[in-house]
């Protein structure tokens, strides 16, 4: 294909959801995959593509490319920050976006989104491709500029690594884990100590990116994360906490606890107190209220207890 066949916003703006979805799952937060992307459309623009052929691929290779480059910058920063890092969970809307649709077709739980963090980034990038982006290895080998067959000894390594430290091998029953989630949801917000024992596992993994100790909030809500049910804790309106939990034979045996505020931006924008209050205006401007709305109450969630 000739440059001057290329329409290159169009053929960008096609493959644009497909690129977020590959750097989040490489970078693990959605604002640096979005970054990540807006430097290779600058890349795409200014490239002469009088001898690309295929769009698509070339937005992939530079998008791969650049997400490791960032990766091993970032991994630096994690390994030497006093407390944990968790990926950022990514919240399924309920009106798909094309990103939405895109991290979808290339479905990873949140737990193995974590494990993927012990990978080296060629690791990652050539697992990612091959398990969520079903790239064959010729093409995982132009990326990463290798072979074939040392693209193939990667992802090999790199699922050995991760079955090897507990990688789910498949999603739990949905039914079943909605169930649990709901469970366990009820027994946060009635403080039952009792209940919370008997729904884990007799070793859970609870793993959070902050010391936790005591945990105000007002309400616990059920939320889509990452394909799977999830809990999200709210003090007064602001979502204090995403909770992913990981279910396995009727127990709950992993809870990831994030608390970072720049992981809760996005989720806060969407259904934090900033969107009640951007909702409320919405209606007020229609329709002046009523009636008034208050929220109170206040329990203790105490996860050493």
């Amino acid at each position: 294909m000739t440059e001057q066949g290329i329409d290159k916003a169009s053929a960008f703006e096609a493959a644009r959801a497909r690129l977020v979805a590959l750097a989040y799952r490489m970078l693990g937060s959605r604002a640096e995959a979005e970054d990540v992307v807006q430097d290779v459309w600058l890349k795409w623009h200014l490239a002469d593509t009088r001898e690309v052929r295929t769009p698509l691929a070339w937005l992939t290779t530079i998008t791969a490319r650049l997400a490791i480059d960032r990766l091993r910058h970032l991994q630096r920063e994690r390994n030497a920050r006093a407390t944990g890092w968790l990926p950022e969970p990514w919240l399924d809307e309920l009106a798909p976006s094309a990103e939405e649709l895109a991290l979808r077709s290339a479905e990873m739980s949140y737990g193995l989104m974590l494990l993927l963090e012990r990978l080296k980034p060629d690791e990652r990038a050539a697992f990612v491709l091959h398990e969520a982006f079903d790239c064959d290895y010729a093409e995982i080998a132009r990326i990463l500029q290798r072979t074939p067959a040392a693209c193939r000894q990667i992802v090999h390594r790199a699922k050995t690594r991760l079955q090897r430290e507990g990688a789910p091998l498949q999603r739990p029953d949905p039914a079943e884990h909605a169930r649990l989630v709901e469970r366990l949801r009820a027994a946060l917000e009635t403080q039952d100590r009792a209940g919370l024992v008997r729904l884990f596992s007799d070793a859970p993994e609870i793993v959070s990116d902050a010391p936790v100790h005591a945990m105000c909030a007002t309400h616990a809500e059920l939320l889509s994360i990452d394909g799977m049910l999830g809990i999200a804790l709210l003090n007064q309106g602001e979502i204090a906490a995403l909770l992913d939990v990981s279910t396995s034979g009727g127990r709950i045996v992993a809870l990831r606890i994030v608390t970072h505020a720049a992981h809760l931006q996005s989720v806060q924008r969407r259904y934090g107190l900033p969107a009640v209050v951007r909702l409320l205006n919405t209606i007020r401007m229609r329709k002046p209220l009523s009636t008034s709305v208050t929220v109170c109450g206040d329990f203790p969630v105490d996860v050493d207890a």
